[in-house]
């Protein structure tokens, strides 16, 4: 079983991450991973201590959180790394090539706080990773069980791949998934072409009997149309592209993406298309 990796830099906003990750592993008994990189940040608590104590000091807070969760994960399931890298993002993305991840798990406080896992910064491994990547905002609300799983489909091809990795999250936690076409100009083409790919995406879920709706929203500011959807209906995780195409009917182009990270009150799994385009091919 490939393991789920969890950035870990002993702040609120990554301890939510591991909440989120560890219901995950439980549910499907994969191996844990926790990953600290050792990049300098001032403003840290770990880092407030000489350069030579970080590591032994991360070892024994990583021994904290391997005793908290030893009544949900058993122990040899939980490990952890400590990684000297240039940056953040190169760090977790290198341990999730070399440990073969299933997906990684950050948490952020958002693009107004200076944290090691900004909004921004979580944008950047996840448009870099070649693994799903989960972020969680400090303070989201994560159910230890998912039930809804919301995923939009707008008018590029991209969109829809996001749907292999909808299915298994669907599978995993036994929840129900709401297909939501978005459109950012009310016209009837394009309205069109996003209701004949949401019918697409529909009946390729339903061959999993996974129980399946189908919304649709045309907005002109697509994001906080969203986040109030979210806001207002239960739905506990959101899946969303990466990747930022080049022309503009694409509304999860990394700008979009970035705006989800900072203002979702839900978790969001970020994927990059190209990954599930391998995937598909085999």
């Amino acid at each position: 079983m490939r393991p789920i990796i969890v950035g870990i830099d002993f702040q609120n906003q990554s301890f939510a991450a591991m909440k989120f990750a560890v219901n995950m592993a439980g549910r499907i008994a994969a191996p844990l991973h926790m990953v600290f990189v050792n990049h300098k940040q001032s403003e840290k608590d770990i880092f407030q201590r000489p350069a030579q104590r970080v590591a032994t000091e991360a070892k024994k807070r990583f021994q904290e959180l391997v005793d908290k969760y030893i009544y949900e994960l058993e122990a040899d399931q939980m490990s952890y790394s400590i990684v000297e890298a240039d940056s953040v993002i190169e760090g977790l993305n290198a341990e999730a090539e070399k440990t073969k991840a299933s997906v990684i798990v950050v948490g952020t406080r958002g693009r107004i706080h200076n944290a090691l896992f900004s909004s921004s910064l979580a944008s950047q491994i996840a448009e870099d990773s070649k693994v799903p990547v989960v972020t969680i905002k400090d303070g989201a609300q994560i159910k230890r069980n998912i039930k809804n799983i919301l995923a939009p489909i707008d008018s590029s091809l991209e969109s829809r791949q996001k749907l292999p990795f909808t299915v298994r999250l669907a599978k995993i936690f036994n929840a129900n998934v709401v297909l939501m076409g978005i459109c950012h100009v009310d016209s009837d083409s394009i309205v069109n072409k996003v209701t004949a790919y949401v019918n697409q995406a529909y009946k390729y879920v339903q061959e999993y009997n996974i129980p399946v709706r189908k919304e649709m929203i045309c907005s002109e500011d697509v994001v906080n149309s969203i986040i109030t959807y979210t806001e207002n209906n239960p739905i506990d995780i959101m899946v969303g592209m990466t990747e930022q195409i080049s022309y503009a009917s694409n509304l999860w182009k990394g700008s979009f993406a970035e705006q989800f990270i900072n203002k979702s009150h839900i978790p969001l799994v970020n994927i990059q298309p190209k990954e599930y385009i391998k995937r598909l091919s085999r």
